[in-house]
């Protein structure tokens, strides 16, 4: 069997990373692997051919795009969605159909979360996969004109089916290791790793808690087996990867599962790596086990100046947690992106203010200033399309804000966008900040990374400010 995974080009070469939970524009120059094809890949068996077609990693211009898809032949093909670029990712996909007409297509997508956009992509392709870990690879193969009359675990065929069920729960899995290989394009660049070849590694998909304006409050965790981690990661010590970016959107869940990694890898590797955090999940022990398997960047979601306002949203977190959480990895030598949302529906010009400086006054390594926006399945996005100021088909909306700001009841769209630019301009060129990167920067390697990432940021920045 040949499988093809597809990504498009994305128009003027942006950066646009393709998820089924989350998609987004690069804030930077950076370009995250396609995690969700990582996990369809570990289907492939022995004997199975893979290959990837990425028109963004590579650039590609449309005749270029073109000539790859058109000489492979292949038995399935998986296809990427984005709702920050929909129109142009449905135009390709359109042209892929039309050449791949007797060929099973199935296509992953944020924008998929909806409805409307179900009842649209079913027409034209076999199934939309929502929970890659539990997919039966050889019965989607051979789906080819099946459309809504087969059941996929996993996959969904009919757009009245409702893709992830509430309450959330955890399920365990078995899972074989992915074809890491297909995934080490030069395009793939992490922006807090210390190398620019990296390997993404996921032990547990999805996310256990419930924030309203996340899309991903939507879809239960998925958790590996410490066993098949392991052999994954001894998979990437043969290859010679060396530096990891831990794609959980918490990791740390659960606990029983993470600290027994965290020894054995302590004990078996000498990775360096980077993960998303939450600050719930803090415990010092937990941070230190951490450190000792080689963490040196976690992410981490303080979101608002005014934590217990989040309660709004069903995001429930502790302030004083996460000020000993900054604090304690501050002295662990272990590096902190914050990621900061300004224009919440039920924040003020003085909130957002407020929040821009509480990022300023703790012992930050990175800030990520992202625009409240309405990402698919979030209730955010079900205000707005209620209020008729988002209509089908109308995409663009991120949370870099580069294309389209949707803005709130209190703050308007472009308020909001000289408030990110002024969040940016003021948290990255301060001395003191330049002063403290210098120091954590380990090498000439990383140091390129960081300041191509660095001049990316402020560019985009001072871009936006120029387009008004």
């Amino acid at each position: 069997m040949k499988i093809l995974f597809i990504i498009p080009p994305s128009s003027g070469h942006r950066r646009i990373v393709r998820n089924i939970d989350c998609s987004h524009e690069s804030k930077a120059d950076y370009l995250w692997q396609p995690n969700d094809f990582l996990i369809l890949s570990s289907f492939a068996v022995p004997g199975d051919e893979t290959a990837l077609i990425d028109g963004t990693a590579d650039r590609l211009s449309d005749s270029e795009f073109r000539q790859q898809y058109s000489v492979e032949k292949p038995d399935i093909i998986f296809y990427a969605f984005s709702f920050v670029c929909w129109e142009t990712d449905l135009a390709y996909f359109s042209q892929i159909r039309a050449i791949f007409s007797e060929t099973p297509i199935f296509v992953i997508g944020d924008i998929f979360l909806e409805q409307d956009y179900r009842e649209l992509i079913l027409k034209s392709c076999e199934g939309i996969v929502f929970v890659p870990y539990l997919i039966d690879l050889k019965k989607m193969a051979g789906a080819k004109g099946a459309r809504g009359k087969l059941d996929l675990q996993g996959v969904c065929t009919a757009a009245e089916t409702v893709p992830f069920k509430k309450p959330k729960h955890v399920m365990r899995i078995k899972r074989n290791t992915p074809r890491h290989e297909l995934f080490q394009k030069k395009g793939y660049i992490f922006p807090f790793a210390k190398r620019f070849r990296f390997a993404t590694v996921t032990t547990m998909w999805g996310c256990p808690f419930l924030c309203a304006y996340c899309s991903d409050s939507n879809i239960s965790p998925v958790v590996s087996s410490r066993e098949d981690v392991l052999i994954e990661l001894e998979h990437l010590r043969e290859m010679g990867v060396t530096e990891l970016f831990f794609a959980d959107k918490a990791f740390g869940f659960p606990k029983e599962n993470i600290r027994p990694l965290l020894k054995e890898m302590a004990e078996r590797f000498r990775f360096s790596w980077t993960c998303y955090f939450h600050p719930q999940l803090y415990d010092p022990e937990l941070l230190e086990a951490m450190r000792d398997a080689g963490c040196h960047t976690i992410i981490i979601g303080i979101d608002s100046a005014n934590i217990p306002s989040l309660a709004l949203y069903n995001r429930h977190v502790n302030k004083d947690k996460v000020e000993a959480l900054v604090a304690h990895a501050d002295r662990l030598n272990i590096s902190v992106c914050a990621d900061l949302i300004l224009g919440l529906e039920h924040e003020t010009l003085s909130d957002v203010e407020k929040t821009i400086g509480y990022a300023l006054s703790l012992p930050l390594d990175f800030a990520s200033f992202n625009i409240a926006s309405p990402l698919p399945g979030s209730v955010i996005r079900k205000k707005v399309l209620k209020e008729g100021r988002l209509s089908f088909g109308e995409g663009g909306f991120d949370t870099s804000g580069k294309t389209g700001i949707i803005g709130s009841s209190r703050i308007d769209s472009e308020t909001l966008r000289k408030l990110r630019t002024k969040a940016i301009l003021k948290f990255y060129l301060r001395p003191s900040y330049l002063m403290r990167r210098l120091r954590k920067t380990g090498s000439l390697e990383h140091l390129q990374i960081q300041l191509l990432q660095m001049i990316a940021l402020l560019k985009g920045a001072l871009g936006q400010t120029e387009k008004k």
